[in-house]
């Protein structure tokens, strides 16, 4: 969907009500590849819209969605949201106008994700991956291309449109005895090309994560089991970007608000160790370029987190009329505000050195069902998976079975001893920037 076309789209929904009306349109086409037992099993591409449209009346509100976007089936929507908002009681607030701020838009380039990764060129990668596959050993896992269209509007004539392309891929190889190892990576770029893959030698290497993965398997044959108790971690940025996620999901104003939040009252103070520096910004070249939220708000680049010190909350408009403030332009509808372009300082140690630096620990690759205990205090569990290894000596050894983990990350994040200068783009809200840590007496608590 062309800007133009979306325009018009927004236009003629906003014009059919004598009410407010906020439009959000999505496009997503995913282009899949999938493999399984080292053959591709599926290679298929799905499009699909989603309007969504709310109508204000006062303090009343409603929203709607449809994926019939014929004349006959916009009018059905708006009639609908009518219907419902005859009935629906209001709320605390009236509506807060989609923002007409002018935003910079995101660099152009010439679409080289779009054509690295296309139909055929994602199958002959796999190919070329699974080559790196042994005996004895199968590799499963998929590589999508997804080609995104972001249009808002008004009616009171605000418009903002955004097309971008996101690249993800994961396999996980595994030998016959059970023993497996895996591969991620993940990129953005706006449609036109910008971003983290403006050529394909930008782009990820997907053969050298088929590559990883089967070097990880192979060191994982025989584990044994880990001592419960405290250890010493280092985690992959894959691992570390998990927790993290979980962190900054609460640095939000609702949750707060809500009673659900670790940072309740804890602004301005130091929780974490002098290591660790978060921020949040929409206009890192290798993030999303998507530079407005849900409710069509400016994104701004915030330091939620600097040198242990909470430093910002993100608001949308409603949290942010409550505490007199202004919006961060982090909407996430009704979840509040969500970080979702996340980025961690990198410290100036390479990762090799953090091993080599460890007498007595754990290496994690990537952790599994990961969730909260209690948000209230960070308290989080989950299982590993796909590259364990004990470090002795500042070397990785024997592999370790999957072990449970129930942590607090509260606790956690203040033993943060160390922080990798390399950093890794993985997935969270959208695509955050990770490095390794070393964590000390990181908690153990049950067998896999």
């Amino acid at each position: 969907m062309l800007n133009n076309e979306a325009k018009k789209y927004i236009e003629s929904l906003t014009t059919k009500t004598k009410h407010y009306a906020q439009v959000r349109l999505y496009t997503t086409e995913n282009g899949t590849t999938r493999f399984a037992n080292s053959e591709i099993n599926q290679n298929v591409s799905i499009t699909d819209t989603e309007c969504l449209l709310t109508l204000y009346d006062g303090k009343k509100e409603v929203t709607v969605s449809t994926n019939v976007l014929t004349e006959a089936g916009l009018a059905q929507l708006v009639q609908d949201a009518e219907d419902l908002l005859a009935h629906v009681p209001g709320g605390e607030y009236e509506a807060f106008a989609f923002s007409q701020k002018a935003i910079e838009d995101a660099p152009q380039g010439d679409g080289a994700l779009a054509k690295a990764f296309g139909t055929t060129q994602r199958a002959a990668l796999i190919k070329e991956g699974l080559t790196q596959v042994q005996p004895g050993y199968t590799a499963s896992g998929a590589l999508t291309l997804t080609k995104n269209i972001n249009a808002i509007g008004d009616s009171k004539g605000a418009f903002r449109y955004a097309a971008y392309d996101h690249l993800n891929f994961n396999t996980v190889v595994t030998h016959e005895s059970g023993a497996d190892g895996a591969g991620a990576c993940c990129s953005y770029t706006d449609a036109d090309g910008a971003g983290a893959c403006c050529s394909y030698t930008d782009a990820p290497d997907i053969v050298a994560q088929f590559k990883k993965a089967q070097e990880t398997a192979a060191l994982g044959r025989n584990p044994i089991v880990s001592e419960l108790g405290t250890h010493t971690v280092v985690l992959s940025p894959l691992a570390f970007g998990d927790l993290v996620y979980f962190m900054t999901m609460m640095l939000n104003a609702k949750a707060v608000d809500d009673g659900r939040s670790f940072a309740a009252g804890k602004v301005g103070q130091k929780v974490f160790s002098d290591c660790l520096t978060v921020r949040d910004d929409a206009y890192h070249p290798d993030l999303r370029p998507l530079r407005y939220d849900y409710e069509g708000t400016p994104r701004k680049p915030l330091t939620l987190i600097e040198n242990g010190i909470i430093k910002s909350l993100v608001y949308d408009n409603k949290r942010a009329k409550k505490h007199n403030t202004d919006s961060t332009g982090h909407a996430a509808g009704p979840f509040g505000a969500i970080p979702a372009n996340v980025i961690v300082d990198a410290g100036k140690t390479p990762l090799t050195d953090i091993i080599a630096g460890t007498q007595k620990g754990i290496y994690i690759n990537e952790f599994h069902y990961t969730n909260f205990v209690n948000p209230r205090n960070l308290q989080i569990t989950g299982l590993t998976r796909n590259g364990t290894f004990l470090i002795e000596n500042g070397k990785l050894t024997k592999p370790i079975a999957t072990v449970r983990f129930t942590e607090s990350l509260l606790d956690a994040f203040t033993k943060i001893t160390a922080v990798s200068c390399e950093r890794e783009k993985v997935s969270g809200m959208g695509i955050n920037l990770m490095p390794a840590v070393c964590i000390e007496d990181f908690h153990f608590t049950s067998k896999g």
